[in-house]
């Protein structure tokens, strides 16, 4: 009787052991990955958190961090799949805010400004008050709108056909209708050119102006915030940030 109640608890202890060890290791390669991302090699940084993910898949941490890593590589489509599992996983509101702010900057670098608006809308409802998030949303729905009245030009360009005849026919108009309309020059004096190009001052509205997208999209790595990180013995991370400009 004594030996069994000797075996089950050396067998509690083995197991209750690797579990602990199996929870050391995987804190280890995150620490790890941290360092190599700090030091720009996110190649080396991705590799380490693909092993922490295999000692514990069931984490948050090491697939938002995988995500960032990704994400500085250009790997866009695999760094979305991380952040999609990273704000599944997410158990506190400031983890589940940060995965969705960092799917709307993926979105943004893959030319989809429509579905980074919408996860920086849900980031929002999370986090009302991150300034960087609602900044990053007003953009995308800027570049949005952009986006649709380049589409609608576009549209309303390919409907402009037959417009070469029509002109030829117009510079045949009768000459006794241009002599009327001889000597009324002054009379239209003073009146606003608008009339040019009716169309100029609407497709212009809302329009993000060129310099400043340049400046969010050509800059994107000049200065960073840390990365959210989960050191050994340490419980709480950086709110993320990955970029200053956020893409």
């Amino acid at each position: 009787m004594n030996t069994k109640i000797i075996f089950l608890s050396f067998m509690i202890a083995f197991a209750f052991s690797g579990s602990l060890f199996g929870q050391d290791s995987y804190r280890t390669l995150v620490y790890e990955g941290n360092q190599k991302f700090n030091g720009k090699n996110y190649d080396g940084a991705s590799s380490k958190y693909m092993e922490a993910i295999k000692s514990n898949e069931k984490d948050f941490t090491a697939h938002y961090n995988l995500g960032n890593a990704l994400y500085k590589n250009k790997k866009y489509d695999e760094a979305k799949a991380e952040f999609e599992k990273a704000q599944k996983l997410s158990q506190t509101i400031p983890d589940k805010a940060a995965a969705l702010h960092n799917l709307g900057n993926t979105y943004m670098q893959m030319k989809q400004p429509e579905k980074a608006a919408e996860y920086y809308k849900q980031s929002l409802k999370q986090d009302p008050y991150n300034e960087a998030t609602r900044k990053n949303y007003g953009i995308a729905k800027l570049k949005e709108k952009e986006n649709q009245q380049k589409k609608d030009q576009q549209n309303k360009s390919g409907k402009g056909g037959g417009g070469k005849d029509q002109q030829n026919d117009d510079q045949k108009g009768d000459t006794k209708d241009q002599k009327q309309d001889q000597g009324k020059g002054q009379q239209n004096q003073g009146e606003s050119p608008q009339g040019n190009d009716p169309n100029q001052k609407q497709n212009n509205e809302g329009k993000m102006p060129k310099d400043l997208e340049n400046a969010i999209l050509d800059k994107v790595s000049d200065k960073e915030k840390e990365t959210a990180k989960r050191i050994l013995n340490k419980n709480s991370y950086s709110m993320p940030q990955s970029n200053e400009k956020d893409w």
